[in-house]
């Protein structure tokens, strides 16, 4: 259960978030001081604290350096009035997640920290007594290939420019990994490492999210918005997915590369940042350029230094590495003690051929950890997860004299990249190499549904 504090002058608005939050499950305290407040940092152990940029005694920078004295330091969410947005943003730039302004309702603020407490979990490394950054350094990660070699070779030299880079590879080779890498280990790194994550975001929702919005652009906009750009000034923003920008947004992300400027939506004032830009994609970029659905100057603003990372299949003997890593890093997460993987099972991984690669040979041996009953990992308990992952049909077509229907063929290879990818539908995307967008509308045009998927339940 996260543990969470809240910090504001208005007691009544604090009760208020203090009750919602205890109704859904969280414990939360509240202070409406600055003294009582550090106070309270500094003997409990907390996962998020929220506080309001300005609070009686003080302001939002006594509290970060209050968190920063805390070890491990929980994450921060600001709350922020219009007014107050330039302490707020500079405040982001110290490490605080991001910004909720005011007035704000409760739902709203639980979203936000909800997105906070992921973050801040997935950043947090099970084993490790190092500090955050540490786990970017080139030297911590693991390969022996010539390959990823050669990928930290790259990283150490394109780290202390500040050239716009751009990480091509498949889903899930660790492109966000190698992008925290060359921000924490440039002349940038005591700046925000902000993501933006381009697919996960409808095209009206993804302008708002990089540039902003003033208050009244649209309906609903009742407040003033600071956008991932502005977030990220003094910094890096990391653009996840870029090929799944439209080409309007495209051109937006172009002029903050040219000029360093945009406006917000709905706004007139210019607003100037100096952010690095690292982008990435699973996509091949020049089809889309003849395609006309990526633009080509951003293509060459973007694609400075180019970073290539190797699907697992063509790592050889990483596997095993990374095998043993994971063991010993669920081992600790879960309670268990494994000692090893017997040599049959390890064969098993190395000749499977991994469509989702690293993060899908992670959730292996988790699930593996988890059903291990003594400790080794053996080929059954292998068994079982992969039995769990039907082998598709071969796909090979002949045309006869007779034809074929090409609406069957496309919805079996569909299919096939589904059951492949244990029904994931991004990493079945990557594998067709269409987008999110498209495959949707094929799932949905040939019927296709899983127990899995939200909307069949």
């Amino acid at each position: 259960m996260p543990n969470l504090m809240f910090i504001d002058g208005d007691e009544g608005l604090c009760l208020d978030v203090c009750g919602y939050f205890r109704s859904a499950g969280m414990q939360i305290q509240y202070s409406c001081d600055v003294a009582s407040a550090c106070d309270v940092i500094a003997k409990d152990r907390f996962d998020l604290v929220i506080t309001d940029v300005t609070i009686p005694g003080g302001t939002v920078r006594n509290i970060i350096d209050a968190v920063q004295r805390v070890e491990p330091p929980p994450a921060i969410l600001v709350v922020s009035e219009v007014g107050t947005v330039d302490e707020a943003v500079r405040a982001v730039k110290r490490g605080a997640f991001g910004i909720v302004q005011k007035p704000f309702n409760i739902p709203e603020l639980m979203f936000e920290t909800k997105r906070a407490l992921d973050r801040r979990t997935s950043e947090i490394r099970e084993l490790g007594p190092p500090p955050f950054e540490n786990v970017y350094q080139p030297t911590s990660f693991i390969g022996e290939c010539p390959q990823i070699k050669r990928v930290f070779e790259i990283v150490s030299r394109v780290a202390k420019t500040r050239s716009s880079v751009i990480i091509t590879g498949e889903t899930g080779t660790g492109k966000e990994l190698i992008a925290g890498s060359i921000h924490y280990n440039s002349d940038r790194s005591e700046g925000p490492f902000v993501r933006v994550n381009c697919a996960a975001l409808p095209e009206t929702l993804l302008e708002s999210e990089l540039f902003g919005y003033e208050r009244g652009a649209f309906t609903g906009a009742e407040r003033t918005r600071v956008g991932r750009f502005e977030q990220a000034d003094g910094g890096t923003i990391f653009l996840d997915e870029v090929a799944d920008m439209s080409l309007y947004t495209q051109a937006k992300v172009l002029r903050v590369l040219q000029e360093r400027e945009f406006e917000r939506v709905g706004g007139n004032d210019t607003v100037r940042t100096d952010v690095r830009i690292i982008s990435a994609t699973n996509k091949d970029l020049l089809d889309l350029m003849e395609d006309e659905l990526f633009r080509e100057d951003l293509y060459y603003r973007l694609n400075v230094v180019n970073i290539h990372l190797p699907p697992l299949r063509e790592r050889g003997n990483d596997i095993r590495l990374l095998v043993e890593f994971f063991i010993r890093k669920y081992s600790v997460a879960v309670h268990r003690r494994i000692r090893s993987m017997h040599r049959d099972a390890v064969e098993m991984l190395m000749k499977y051929h991994w469509p989702g690669n690293i993060r899908e040979l992670e959730n292996t041996i988790e699930r593996a950890v988890i059903m291990t009953e003594g400790d080794m990992i053996t080929p059954n308990e292998l068994e079982l997860i992969f039995a769990k992952r039907p082998t598709p049909e071969t796909s090979d077509v002949t045309l006869t004299p007779s034809g074929v229907r090409l609406e069957e063929v496309e919805k079996k290879l569909v299919l096939e990249a589904l059951e492949m990818t244990n029904w994931v539908q991004k990493d079945a995307a990557a594998l067709l190499n269409v987008s999110g967008r498209v495959l949707n509308y094929k799932i949905k045009r040939f019927g296709i549904t899983h127990s899995t998927w939200r909307q069949n339940r």
